[in-house]
C-alpha cells in the first residue's frame, strides 16, 4: 500500500487553522503559520505484525497496514522501506515488533525492538544489514537498548557544532522544524536587552542552549532525564562549553524552579512534554522573568498554560503555528511572552 497525502492542500492547511482557532479561542491571538510538508519527518517508528510485514496499525487496532514506501519521511528513510521489508522476511515470527529508524545529520540510525534476546547467528544478519546500507543499529529489549553495529556516532549539527547523541533520544520531528525553532529563539533573545542567564526548561539535550552558545548570555540547563543531563555534560565538555552552558537533573513537574531560583535569570526557554508544564508556569507567572519563549507540542496544554501567564500580568508577543506533524492533527507551538 501506498500512503495516500492530503488531495487538496488548501482544504488541510484550513483545517488546521480552524483546528487551532478554537483552541486558543480564549487567548484572542492568531498564530501566524510555518508550514513543513512531505518528505520532512526525521524519525519513523514501523510496526511489524506476527507475519513480519511492515507497516501502521489502524488506530486502536492491531490491523496492519501494509507500505510499499512513506513519503512523509525524509528521503534517506523513505528508500530504506523496500530492502528493509525484505530483510524482515528472513527472519523468525514474532521476533521483532517495531522498527525505528532516524535520521541524523550525519546518517541513518535503526533500532530494532525485539521481544527476545537475539543469538549470534541473528545478530550477524542485523549487522551485515546495517553493513550494507550504511545504518548504526541497535537492539531494544524490554526497553533496553543494546548497540549492535556503529560506524560513527549519531550527530546533530548546530552551526558549525556536532552533538553527539544516544539512539534512543527525544528529536524535534523535522529537520527544518527545528531550525524555525531555533531561528525564532534567536530573534526573540535579540530583541531584548541585557540578556545575560537563560534558563533552559525541559532542556532535552540541550540542543537550543548549544545552537544559541554563540550568544553572549550563559545558559542553565534543566532537565528530568539523568541520561540527557549526562549528553548535556559530555557535548559541553567536548566542545569546550562547559563555562557557558550548565546542567542539572531535576523533577521539573513535580519540584519546579522557585521564584527565588528564577530570579538569577533574565530570560527562560521551556519546551515540556504533551501534558504541559502547569506547576513551573505558576512558578514563572508569580516572578519577575521579563521574557520568555514556549515551545509547545500540545495546543491544548499551551493554552492552558498560557492563561496562567496572561492572568499575571504577561502577554503574548509573537506566537507561531509550525506544521512539522504534516497529514497528521498535531501542531508545535512557537510563543514568546513578555511582562507588561
Amino acid at each position: 500500500m501506498t500512503i495516500l497525502l492530503p488531495e487538496n492542500e488548501e482544504i488541510y492547511r484550513q483545517n488546521k487553522k480552524n483546528s487551532l482557532k478554537k483552541i486558543l479561542q480564549d487567548l484572542n491571538v492568531e498564530p501566524e503559520f510555518i508550514w513543513v510538508g512531505e518528505s520532512s519527518r526525521r524519525r519513523v517508528i514501523f510496526q511489524i505484525d506476527n507475519k513480519n510485514n511492515l507497516g501502521f496499525f489502524k488506530e486502536k487496532t492491531k490491523e496492519l497496514i501494509e507500505i510499499d514506501e512513506y513519503p512523509l519521511a525524509e528521503k534517506s528513510i523513505n528508500l530504506l522501506v523496500k530492502p528493509l521489508k525484505i530483510f524482515l522476511k528472513k527472519h523468525q515470527q514474532n521476533f521483532i515488533n517495531q522498527v525505528v529508524v532516524t535520521s541524523y545529520d550525519n546518517g541513518l540510525d535503526i533500532v530494532f525492538r525485539i521481544n527476545r534476546k537475539a543469538d549470534l547467528n541473528e545478530e550477524l544478519k542485523f549487522i551485515n544489514f546495517a553493513k550494507e546500507h550504511f545504518l548504526n543499529c541497535s537492539f531494544e529489549v524490554k526497553h533496553n537498548l543494546i548497540p549492535l553495529f556503529f560506524s560513527r556516532k549519531n550527530q546533530i549539527f548546530c552551526g558549525d557544532l556536532k552533538l553527539n547523541l544516544a539512539g534512543d533520544i527525544f528529536l524535534q520531528a523535522t529537520k527544518s522544524g527545528l531550525e524555525h525553532i531555533i531561528n525564532f529563539l534567536r530573534k526573540e533573545i535579540l530583541a531584548q536587552k541585557n540578556i545575560k542567564k537563560i534558563a533552559d526548561i525541559y532542556a532535552g539535550f540541550g540542543v537550543y542552549s548549544f545552537a544559541l552558545s554563540d550568544l553572549k548570555a550563559s545558559f542553565s540547563c534543566f532537565e528530568g532525564s539523568q541520561s540527557m543531563v549526562d549528553v548535556i555534560k559530555n557535548n559541553a565538555k567536548n566542545l569546550q562549553l562547559s563555562q557557558k552552558i550548565h546542567s542539572q537533573c531535576r523533577d521539573l513537574y513535580g519540584d519546579p524552579l522557585t521564584c527565588k531560583e528564577l530570579a538569577e535569570f533574565d530570560n527562560i526557554i521551556i519546551n515540556p512534554p504533551r501534558n504541559g508544564a502547569e506547576p513551573q508556569i505558576k512558578n514563572i507567572a508569580k516572578s519577575n522573568i521579563s521574557s520568555l519563549q514556549y515551545i509547545s507540542c500540545n495546543p491544548q496544554t499551551f493554552a492552558r498554560d498560557a492563561k496562567n501567564l496572561i492572568d499575571l500580568n504577561y502577554k503574548i508577543v509573537n506566537i507561531f503555528a509550525l506544521d512539522q506533524f504534516y497529514f497528521t492533527n498535531h501542531l508545535e507551538l512557537l510563543a514568546s511572552f513578555a511582562k507588561k
